[in-house]
């Protein structure tokens, strides 16, 4: 069987745990909002899950609950200034598009990416201009200053002015799971380890982009912002949502990898990636069909023989 099909819950503890680093990394930048931010959108899950659900006569099982995982993605995805209402929203989109396309198995588009371009299609400014790194946030009432993200001033003008250590530990402008980069790139060196994520699934989505930014003469240093590493962590290798294979691995990462580097080479998009991630969704689904029916052909062949 593989291994990112399972009657079990397919996201295991060292899965979440990584999730759970991100989201403490965030509440310590940012204070008790972030912490509320996280704890609405993990609750409006659980509830839409329910009442989803109930509608379709379903009993809510323990398994259940790895929709919480789509939340929290979805709300690392958002500044700490982003008001509660989107969160509230986007989570009820991202949590219903799981029970029209798949449910837990076979879902079509990763969640959080769906609820994320719905909140960016409704509600831009609130989603992509972000507070000051490091600000603490009144739970209600004030409003913060924000102003275009460190991905965002990055693409525009081509340089970074932010020393290395701040970029590393996300001491930038940025979204709530986005900026620590190292926290990512240890959180991806140990789900590819742990056999959590596809490590021919990371290295294509990674050479991919790499190929199509150097081609269109777009600066790397662009990779260090644009959701590029938080994307290759939970959303192009998440085993809830991208079927494991060998042709699945090998290809479709690295066509995932092409359109996010394309997206961000030629237009600057700071939220290439996720973009990228839901247009090629579809691919990874066909190429994993055809590889099923392919083993099972040849399967027959044998049996027959």
């Amino acid at each position: 069987m593989n291994r990112y099909r399972s009657a079990r819950p397919i996201r295991r503890p060292e899965y979440w745990a990584v999730v759970l680093s991100v989201v403490i990394a965030g509440v310590c930048f940012y204070g008790i909002r972030a912490a509320a931010i996280y704890g609405l959108a993990a609750v409006t899950a659980v509830v839409t899950d329910f009442v989803c659900l109930f509608l379709k006569g379903k009993s809510y099982r323990v398994v259940d609950l790895s929709n919480i995982g789509n939340a929290l993605i979805l709300a690392m995805l958002f500044p700490a200034s982003v008001p509660y209402s989107i969160v509230l929203l986007s989570t009820v989109f991202a949590v219903g598009v799981t029970h029209i396309f798949g449910y837990r198995h076979d879902l079509l588009f990763p969640p959080a990416a769906a609820g994320y371009l719905f909140a960016v299609l409704c509600w831009r400014d609130e989603v992509l201009l972000c507070p000051a790194a490091g600000e603490r946030l009144a739970l209600f009432g004030s409003r913060a200053e924000v102003a275009a993200s460190f991905s965002a001033e990055v693409d525009q003008n081509a340089g970074i002015r932010t020393s290395a250590f701040d970029i590393l530990i996300g001491a930038v402008r940025t979204q709530l799971g986005t900026g620590c980069l190292l926290l990512l790139i240890v959180g991806i060196i140990v789900l590819v380890l742990r056999r959590q994520l596809s490590f021919w699934g990371v290295l294509g989505y990674f050479v991919g982009t790499v190929l199509i930014v150097l081609a269109f003469g777009a600066p790397l240093q662009a990779m260090a912002g644009n959701m590029f590493l938080f994307s290759m962590l939970f959303l192009v290798a998440d085993p809830c949502v991208m079927p494991g294979g060998v042709v699945t691995d090998h290809v479709a990462a690295l066509v995932t990898g092409i359109a996010a580097g394309f997206l961000l080479a030629e237009y600057q998009l700071e939220y290439a990636p996720v973009t990228a991630v839901m247009l090629t969704c579809p691919i990874w689904q066909m190429l994993y069909r055809f590889e099923n029916d392919r083993t099972r052909t040849e399967r027959k062949q044998v049996e027959t023989e």
